[in-house]
């Protein structure tokens, strides 16, 4: 063994939600032997990466929290990025995880020693670190979705995706072309809208758009917030229990069609221009896509300034985007706010079992695990928001669900056992009862979606509720796992 190899109880890759959770949750449990590596050059994963202006959280900030650190003053109920970050460095600070951080150093390779039972994993800076247990909290929106048009490279002025923002871009009297409708586009366009000359939208499918609060709390409620802590965690219960009911739109059609009633009178009521109220109108079931929600989209769409294309995009050309109609839109730059490429989970690094295979050809077009969290075939090695735990509340319930399973499966191995391996036929009863359920849900009623691969099987969903997926992994089953 090199001189340089490091070697760590657990390895843990990604400094988000995910990471920094599962760092602070090890060190409250005594765990100080383990790192964790990021290949940004700060804490916040998503949120250290999207840039783009207007950028917060559609999860209220009470809930889209972690429960072990709700004393945070948050100044709104949706917090926008810069306060996410700052919410970020108060967790690290107040449980001083910070000498276990190491950033600007990704995972190049994760390979499984059978001999020592011990992850190999090289880093980008060439830096090898040897672990008991990889712990990959890489998140799902970590891989930019770009589209892929004829003479893209033609066009004449700046062009880029919404998480990789220029942040030198002035909008100032250009006219700007935006690709899509969803949750990016609709927290960046109201805030360039103004500045902008002209705005052209380019839509696919109208995104399913419902109302929420933009108002910041008053001083008088962040006083009580700060100093009566009860009533965090009673705003905490109550923001819980609404996005648990959010669950009933994708398994009754009396809520679906609730939905879409709802949706379209919000329209109705934002949008005065008859033609982009027509466009703007929900095509698809209630439930299908991601809702968008946002009380300043809609209004920024209905201006005079902003023109809404539904024609497909035939190529860009070095003057702009010219549509399958025949008609050239004259641009200055270009936004994609097409979003992310959710269905591919750890694309960013390898991982190689003991058996010599990739993780990403044991899986092929289609990602899964037990419980979104272990994989046959590859011991001791854990994922946090792993493939079918995306859910209709707050990523963070999740994310601490897992992060509770790992830390008993940690113990399992400090206690002695060298290796933890989920069973394949545990692994695919539990897959098959996923595909199921998630077949009588709107999630599968016919649209596209980042829920699903390109053959249709939805990889990033969990067709139940928080509390039936907290019940799920609560405890570790030994019977799930081969012996030692």
């Amino acid at each position: 063994m090199a001189s340089r190899d490091e070697i760590k109880s657990v390895l843990i890759v990604g400094a988000g939600f995910g990471g920094v959770g599962m760092a602070i949750r090890l060190k409250k449990a005594g765990v100080t032997d383990f790192m964790v590596v990021e290949r940004a050059a700060g804490p916040g994963g998503v949120w250290w990466a999207n840039r783009y202006p207007g950028a917060a959280c559609d999860v209220e900030s009470h809930l889209y929290s972690f429960s072990f650190a709700t004393n945070f003053d948050w100044s709104s109920a949706h917090g926008k990025r810069d306060e996410i970050l700052s919410y970020f460095n108060h967790c690290i600070d107040r449980f001083g995880i910070s000498p276990y951080l190491r950033f600007n150093d990704g995972v190049k390779q994760a390979r499984y020693e059978p001999a020592d039972d011990l992850w190999r994993v090289e880093l980008q800076s060439g830096r090898v670190v040897r672990a008991r247990a990889l712990v990959a909290a890489c998140g799902l929106f970590n891989t930019p979705m770009k589209p892929a048009f004829k003479g893209m490279e033609t066009f004449g002025g700046p062009s880029f995706h919404s998480a990789e923002w220029d942040e030198s871009f002035n909008p100032k009297g250009l006219r700007v072309g935006v690709l899509g409708t969803g949750c990016s586009a609709a927290q960046f366009v109201p805030e360039i809208v103004g500045a902008a000359k002209s705005i052209t939208v380019f839509q696919r499918t109208p995104a399913f758009v419902g109302p929420r609060p933009e108002k910041r709390f008053s001083p008088a409620r962040r006083a009580l917030f700060r100093t009566l802590p009860f009533l965090r965690k009673l705003d905490r219960l109550r923001v819980y229990l609404n996005y648990e009911k959010n669950f009933q739109v994708q398994v009754d059609p009396a809520e679906r069609e609730t939905r879409v009633a709802t949706a379209r009178a919000f329209v109705a009521r934002e949008v005065t221009d008859p033609v982009k109220r027509e466009k703007l109108m929900p095509a698809t079931t209630a439930g299908c896509k991601r809702n968008v929600r946002s009380g300043l989209f809609l209004k920024a769409l209905n201006r005079p300034d902003v023109d809404i294309v539904t024609d497909p995009i035939d190529r860009f050309t070095p003057e702009g985007i010219l549509t399958k109609d025949g008609v050239l839109h004259k641009l200055d730059a270009v936004i994609y706010g097409t979003g992310f490429a959710a269905s591919q989970y750890l694309s960013t690094f390898d991982v190689v079992g003991p058996a010599g295979k990739n993780l990403r050809e044991t899986w092929g077009d289609a990602a899964e695990a037990y419980l979104g969290v272990t994989v046959a075939g590859y011991p001791n090695f854990f994922m946090i928001y792993g493939p079918n735990t995306n859910a209709q509340s707050s990523i963070i319930f999740i994310i601490e669900c897992q992060i509770n399973y790992i830390l008993k499966c940690i113990r399992m191995l400090k206690r002695g056992r060298r290796r933890l391996e989920v069973k394949a036929s545990v692994q695919q009863a539990y897959n098959a009862m996923l595909q199921t359920r998630l077949a009588g849900t709107s999630w599968a009623s016919g649209c596209a979606s980042y829920f699903m691969n390109q053959a249709g099987r939805i990889v990033t969903q969990f067709p139940d509720t928080t509390r039936r997926y907290k019940a799920l992994t609560r405890n570790p089953q030994v019977s799930d796992f081969h012996p030692d």
